[in-house]
């Protein structure tokens, strides 16, 4: 559900558009999108704040039984200009941090005992992508470092890509008795120079971990491993 209003007005305050509004001038190289785990005044619980920089773009929240956000104009009423593929994945992110039942996955951080002092430390993106894979792993070390098969890899890689991670290391192995051996030559490293904008290192690392995916061994006995990076140059492994 989305909600149109004004910064000014009240949290569950709306304001219903006569009509759609005229174009907007395009910008090109916007500035990725964060999230903000806060407390307002007025809610429960925590809402989910949407910034660009400095700019407030609007909220998302809990309500009854969805989640729901709140776009608004800038100080002068005008509307915004909002890159679709990024508001889809801080919207994906934002959902997963206010819903009561993103948590109840067997298969999410909080279930499978992740060390820490709660969720609530994790990057929102890290938590996205371990709900929706941890429990996909056919193997995981005694450090919880997770093997995933080549379709569910080419899946993680997808995700990432969504979530705007992006895959800087993998390394196939052969997984027989529940043994690992590493496989010659399958593996890939892409550097975290710095100096490439990450809207464009992103995409591109993820697309050739993707082509590098496809020219290896498929067979049902491969499992590939993951280092994944954040926007922030921040790694974990999947």
């Amino acid at each position: 559900m989305i909600r149109w209003g004004a910064p000014d007005g009240a949290p569950h305050g709306r304001q219903d558009q006569a009509g759609p509004p005229g174009p907007a001038a395009y910008a090109p190289g916007m500035i990725p999108m964060r999230v903000v785990e806060t407390m307002r005044d007025g809610f429960d619980e925590p809402v989910v704040e949407l910034w660009r920089d400095d700019e407030f773009i609007g909220m998302v929240f809990w309500d009854e039984d969805t989640a729901v956000v709140q776009i608004y104009g800038d100080d002068d009423g005008d509307v915004k200009d909002l890159d679709v593929r990024e508001l889809l994945r801080v919207l994906d992110v934002a959902e997963s941090i206010v819903s009561p039942y993103a948590m109840s996955d067997p298969g999410s951080v909080a279930a499978a005992g992740e060390p820490g002092d709660g969720w609530q430390d994790e990057d929102p993106a890290t938590l996205a992508l371990a709900e929706g894979f941890d429990h996909r792993a056919r193997h995981r070390s005694d450090d919880g470092e997770g093997f995933f098969s080549t379709e569910d890899a080419e899946a993680l890689i997808r995700r990432c890509d969504e979530l705007d991670l992006a895959v800087v290391e993998m390394e196939a192995f052969e997984l027989g008795d529940d043994q690992l051996t590493a496989l010659a030559g399958q593996t890939l490293h892409i550097e975290l120079d710095g100096s490439t904008p990450w809207n464009v290192f992103r995409p591109t690392a993820n697309a050739r971990a993707t082509d590098t995916l496809l020219d290896w061994d498929p067979d049902p006995t491969t499992v590939v491993a993951f280092v994944i990076a954040l926007p922030s140059g921040e790694t974990f492994v999947a």
